[in-house]
């Protein structure tokens, strides 16, 4: 009698939930932070580096250019090699590559010194992009896209710190090379995170973890994923970098004015990658991204119609405009089951270098139509990243959630 009651009380019990590896998202929300705080140092410094080698606008575009070649280079091994190797051994090069580019800047004596330093901080930033992403991939199994916004939101917060603290040590008179240097003893606390914690062993990951480029450049859904996302991420680069000049040019607007419609744009945009994984988890990640950019569309089209009075609709575009990239990595991990950090790789590749053609044609359409038609060349990306996302919630397994 007694072995028959205590059956039901065995088959009741529900299993335990595993744990939460909260080393690991600790170094995921950190490695993020140091992605953010470091870029950021960059354009506060380039006068003081302009300053000291006594080098052009051009020599300073062709580090930024050198710069941004080690992101691809990184982007395009990173995913491949995570996938291969293990995460850890990705972010961990990152950070070597920053370290190295840190101890370079406080020595560098010539500017190709520099320009070299640069490009292994592109490694280094290319290296975290994907292995952090790929981290995610492995970690975040619940709420994907929730965790991956808020992943994006600490990059944000790195992004606000960096230039403020780099303005601090410029005031303070300290060289662009030991404003690196100081700002190393950050990363090195992140890296020690990372060599302590322990990462999925090489007989925990599967073996069909792995996934041929071939295979990759075959697949028509990641190559409508990179095209969407490079329209998207135009959208938010562009909003960035010419909501200044076209309401500067446009209206006549004062700088401070200007800067103050940037600044809320950032606002929201900070407020949408904090509180926006709530609403991609309740909604689905291909109806909430696509539903975000008719929101996105619908506001650029208000503010160019109602005018002056209409800038803060430009500004609102920031909160629609941040989830874009943090839920399409979570919509990757998703969908590519096998090879998800090579597809990762891939797409991020592909998309960094899909925009550093992007950004010409809007700086040459603004140069040539006027800098309203070169702002208004988002509202086009806009529309046909829509009818991409549009092709892709027909084709894709989880279209739709």
């Amino acid at each position: 009698m007694d072995d028959t009651h205590k059956a039901p009380e065995t088959t009741n019990q529900k299993p335990e939930q595993p744990r939460l590896p909260w080393l690991l998202i600790s170094v995921a929300f950190g490695s993020m932070v140091i992605f953010g705080f470091i870029e950021n140092i960059k354009g506060a410094i380039i006068p003081s580096i302009q300053q000291t080698f006594q080098v052009s606008y051009a020599s300073i575009g062709i580090m930024l250019f050198l710069s941004s070649s080690g992101y691809l280079v990184a982007t395009f091994l990173g995913g491949v090699l995570g996938d291969r190797y293990g995460q850890k051994w990705v972010i961990a090069a990152g950070y070597s590559f920053i370290l190295m580019a840190a101890a370079g800047m406080l020595v560098a004596s010539t500017f190709l010194i520099v320009v070299v330093m640069m490009f292994f901080i592109g490694l280094g930033f290319g290296c975290l992009e994907v292995g952090v992403n790929s981290l995610g991939a492995r970690i975040f199994v619940r709420n994907s896209a929730l965790m991956m916004n808020l992943t994006h939101f600490f990059y944000g917060a790195g992004s606000m710190v960096g230039p403020e603290y780099t303005a601090r040590m410029l005031l303070g008179g300290l060289p662009f090379g030991q404003i690196y240097a100081y700002a190393g003893i950050a990363v090195l606390i992140v890296f020690t995170l990372l060599l302590v914690a322990k990462f999925p062993t090489s007989a925990e990951r599967h073996a069909d973890s792995r996934r041929a480029l071939s295979d990759i450049v075959r697949d028509t859904n990641v190559w409508l994923i990179v095209g969407s996302l490079s329209l998207l991420v135009a959208v938010e680069i562009g909003t960035g970098n010419w909501l200044i000049s076209y309401l500067r040019g446009t209206y006549n607007m004062d700088p401070e004015q200007a800067a103050r419609a940037l600044s809320l744009f950032f606002l929201f945009f900070t407020l949408g990658r904090l509180f926006g994984g709530y609403i991609v988890e309740r909604v689905g990640y291909l109806r909430t991204l696509m539903a975000f950019g008719v929101a996105i569309l619908v506001l650029d089209v208000g503010g160019f119609a109602i005018g002056v009075n209409g800038v803060i609709l430009f500004s609102l575009t920031g909160f629609f405009i941040s989830i874009m990239y943090p839920t399409y990595m979570a919509l990757i991990m998703k969908e590519f089951r096998t090879g998800t950090g090579s597809v990762m790789g891939f797409v991020i590749t592909g998309v960094a270098a899909a925009n550093m053609v992007i950004n010409v044609l809007v700086g040459q359409t603004s140069d040539i139509l006027g800098v309203a038609a070169g702002y208004g060349s988002f509202m086009i990306f806009m529309l046909l990243a829509l009818a991409l996302m549009a092709i892709l919630d027909r084709r894709l397994t989880v279209a739709g959630g």
